[in-house]
């Protein structure tokens, strides 16, 4: 509301700035005889008058109720009566302040005098609509750049919602499967677990967050799941000093992890994780490689939703400005994925 009534008194005050200049310059014409001086002032200011009567009727009138909606015969019907009207009073402000002119004016001039006026009239009718439909383009650009930025919004919290559930599923699975096993792990993973929805639940709502916060979150998970896999798997997670300040959306990084973790582990063959976070030039990069397994046809473990969300959420935030791949390299027998944004 407050920005709304802003915008009309800067538009105000600019309409009030531009009929105050062409009203004041017939008084700076350079002329010595004052009758003259006068009778160009006199004629200057009932143009300006008839153009700001013209453009203002039309401005604030005759454009919303005929010209956008399409009823242009009322259109110019109307303003064919508004002309003869201001043609009218300009010829009465002629015979006030001009008394000592002929009535019995030539039948060429009269019509010239028309001529004119209607050129004149026709340049302000031309002005109006101009003005109106520049705000008018104007205002639906900024309307549509305000729902796309709305729906964007939603489309990410959607997206963020949609990937803690999943997230969650996955790890209170992986804290079952302890529980009965070995106790003491499991209540270390609930201790890890708790650290995490900590900050889930109050770092998440933040459209950025620290970099360094990213990098507990992912080592709490990292701790979490090597006390779930076997001494085969070895596992590494390297990440840059010096830049915890950096802000990037949260939850972004993790999909990645996890998705090594799911897909990347085998509890009888020998497995790895390799993740590294670096940060150079204003970009981070974002890389992880596991080993690679066959799986069997009914084996529906790649369909999950995290690498899903993650693109449709990198999309959203950074357009053509990432890079995201995730491809298996069968002949080495590994899969890698990785993230490249901008960071600041």
């Amino acid at each position: 509301m407050f920005k709304a009534d802003r915008k009309r008194m800067s538009a105000m005050w600019i309409h009030l700035l531009v009929w105050i200049s062409l009203f004041a310059f017939p008084l700076l014409w350079p002329v010595s005889d004052k009758d003259v001086h006068f009778s160009i002032v006199t004629h200057l200011w009932t143009t300006m008058a008839t153009l700001l009567i013209t453009f203002y009727v039309n401005y604030f009138w005759l454009f919303g109720r005929y010209w956008t909606k399409k009823k242009i015969w009322k259109f110019v019907l109307l303003n064919l009566l508004l002309f003869a009207l201001t043609f009218a009073l300009r010829q009465l402000s002629r015979s006030i302040f001009h008394p000592e002119d002929k009535n019995d004016i030539p039948v060429a001039m009269f019509s010239a005098f028309i001529y004119g006026d209607l050129i004149m009239y026709a340049l302000g009718v031309g002005v109006a609509i101009a003005v109106r439909n520049a705000g008018k383009l104007v205002t639906s650009e900024m309307e549509r750049k305000r729902l796309e930025t709305e729906k964007l919004t939603s489309e990410i919290s959607l997206l963020k919602y949609q990937i803690q559930p999943h997230f969650f599923f996955n790890t209170l699975n992986n804290i079952y499967s302890l529980v009965s096993r070995s106790p003491g792990d499991a209540q270390k993973s609930i201790m890890s677990l708790s650290k995490m929805m900590r900050y889930v639940l109050y770092d998440n709502s933040s459209e950025k967050i620290a970099l360094g916060k990213e990098i507990d979150f992912l080592k709490n998970y990292d701790s979490l799941m090597k006390i779930r896999v076997s001494d085969t798997v070895e596992t590494s997670l390297e990440t840059p000093a010096g830049h915890d300040d950096l802000l990037l959306p949260p939850l972004l990084l993790i999909p990645l992890l996890e998705n090594a973790y799911k897909h990347g582990v085998s509890a009888g063959q020998k497995s790895y994780i390799d993740a590294k976070i670096s940060v150079h030039d204003g970009r981070l990069t974002f890389e992880v490689r596991n080993s690679l397994f066959e799986k069997s046809d009914d084996d529906r473990s790649h369909s999950g939703i995290g690498m899903a969300n993650l693109r449709k959420r990198l999309d959203i935030l950074y357009g053509d400005k990432y890079s995201f791949t995730a491809q298996p390299d069968w002949p080495r027998r590994e899969f890698a994925a990785r993230i490249d944004i901008p960071i600041g």
